[in-house]
């Protein structure tokens, strides 16, 4: 799992641009399949299960998945086994009555007369609903008729595979959660959940190491993209205009938060505007103004205008208040559990994909299942990719600042130290006979560090634990080893060219 060493941001960039297009590629290609087109048609045919009757279902069979009458299950291919009970639900029922009305004038809603003033009356036959009992049963308590067609009942399978470091990289995802992280039981059979009501995450003990990470990841996407925890970001600002054309018609509002562009927006008297009113915001970066766009006209989010401008449309701060608007308004048509759900799931894809982490399988069909149509996968790319660069980064500077305290280095200076302390120990290939002066060795390898080049101090390093002279001291160069990733970065050819004629192979 390549996860500590430091990479730059065009390098970072251009990960997240192959990863953005692995995944609608992967997405759309599992929407189209065969296999997901064989999961719809049949999850068509089942019962669309009220509350009270996935209640009903909890309480009499806890563990049950997919639940259907006999005859569903006749058309699946699929017998009762023999001695099982059905589950007992409320099946929803149609009758019809028949009543004497009086026939009503559509135009003035009066009652209609005859010649001699009598009411005209009608029969009507209305259709009334109401409920019986009837009986499903669990895919557990069917059988496959042999030789008859098999079909596929789950879009997804669980993860069931081991991930490297573990306890670190679970310890570094959970630090740059907003909320805390917990696990329990959750008897509802979710793998994990987020709940800004309650400022936390929940994942579901038990679970494998990779479906736990890909779990928690998705869980912090939420709370990235969808909770109240994130803090104000001074990168950007909010305005309110009555006039979307001409600002200077009408009140204009500058430097507001997003809460209060929003009051602002909604206190606008409909009898004073000019125009059609506006929320926009001014997009900073390290303090230099990028510009303004609207984000909100005539109560509708302009999604295709953000996702069109490049700054605003890679800036997690502009999709994160995006995703905020859409609890207020209007945009793409989609509902917002679908979204929130296609985006947590993508983000997990991306950053996991970063980690090493294989979960095509799982997402593919995970966020299959939630995507309307592709157009809704396409309008919220950049949102997904910006959320994912954010934890992808913030993931990776919590790995490294996790090693480090580990082993007590936190500069430059101190890799050095503990590197050129090593190295004198251990004396390997005559360290002390090629000191230029008193301490050019150090003075070298503090210059390899601060420029980003450690593959020449990796190099010696494995050779130390190749060779394996000594456990200690294979030990030790190990744990080094990890820290001096940590402040990698990749240069060019050249420069490693260059570096590797010089003191420590550098």
């Amino acid at each position: 799992m390549q996860v500590y060493k430091s990479k730059t941001i065009i390098e970072r960039r251009e990960e997240l641009d192959r990863l953005t297009e692995q995944l609608k590629k992967g997405v759309i290609t599992y929407v189209e399949s065969d296999q997901y087109k064989e999961i719809l048609n049949n999850m068509e045919r089942f019962h669309d299960y009220s509350v009270g009757n996935s209640i009903l279902i909890g309480l009499q069979k806890p563990d049950a998945t997919y639940v259907a009458s006999y005859t569903t299950w006749k058309k699946f291919n699929r017998n009762i086994q023999k001695g099982e009970k059905g589950i007992a639900i409320f099946s929803p029922m149609h009758y019809y009555v028949e009543k004497q009305e009086e026939r009503i004038d559509p135009e003035t809603g009066q009652t209609i007369l005859d010649l001699q003033g009598n009411k005209i009356t009608e029969t009507i036959r209305k259709k009334k609903l109401g409920y019986k009992v009837a009986h499903v049963f669990d895919i557990s308590q069917t059988v496959q008729i042999p030789g008859r067609k098999e079909y596929q009942f789950s879009p997804v399978t669980e993860l069931s595979e081991s991930v490297n470091s573990f306890d670190e990289l679970f310890r570094a995802i959970e630090k740059i959660s907003p909320v805390p992280v917990s696990f329990e039981n959750i008897k509802s059979g979710a793998k994990g959940y987020y709940s800004s009501m309650d400022s936390k995450i929940v994942i579901q003990e038990g679970m494998s190491e990779s479906q736990t990470i890909k779990t928690l990841i998705h869980e912090v996407a939420h709370s990235y993209l969808h909770g109240n925890e994130m803090p104000d970001n001074m990168n950007l600002s909010f305005y309110v205009a009555e006039c979307s054309e001409f600002h200077s018609l009408g009140e204009f509002y500058n430097n507001l938060t997003l809460d209060e562009a929003i009051q602002k927006y909604k206190n606008i008297p409909s009898e004073r505007m000019n125009g059609i009113k506006e929320i926009g915001c001014t997009l900073y970066k390290d303090g230099e103004w990028l510009g303004e766009l609207p984000l909100v006209q005539g109560n509708k989010i302009q999604i295709d205008l953000i996702n069109t401008i490049k700054p605003f449309a890679e800036s997690f701060d502009v999709q994160k208040a995006v995703m905020d608007l859409r609890k207020e308004f209007a945009d793409d048509g989609f509902s917002l559990r679908s979204t929130r759900e296609l985006q947590a799931e993508s983000v997990a894809y991306i950053v996991c994909k970063h980690l090493g982490i294989d979960t095509d399988q799982y997402s593919f069909g995970y966020v299959g299942s939630w995507m309307k149509d592709e157009d809704q996968l396409l309008e919220n790319l950049n949102a997904i990719k910006s959320c994912g660069e954010e934890i992808i980064a913030k993931v990776d500077q919590s790995i490294r600042d996790g090693i480090q305290d580990k082993y007590g280095i936190h500069s430059h200076e101190d890799m050095a130290n503990r590197l050129d302390a090593f190295m004198k120990d251990f004396d390997l290939y005559e360290y002390r006979d090629q000191e230029i002066y008193k301490g050019s060795n150090y003075d070298q390898t503090l210059s390899c560090l601060r420029k980003g080049d450690t593959k020449g101090i990796e190099k010696t390093l494995k050779e130390t634990v190749s060779e394996g002279r000594d456990d200690h001291f294979v030990s030790e160069a190990k744990g080094l080893m990890k820290c001096v990733q940590t402040f990698h970065q990749e240069k060019s050819v050249e420069f490693s060219k260059l570096a590797q004629k010089r003191g420590m192979k550098h």
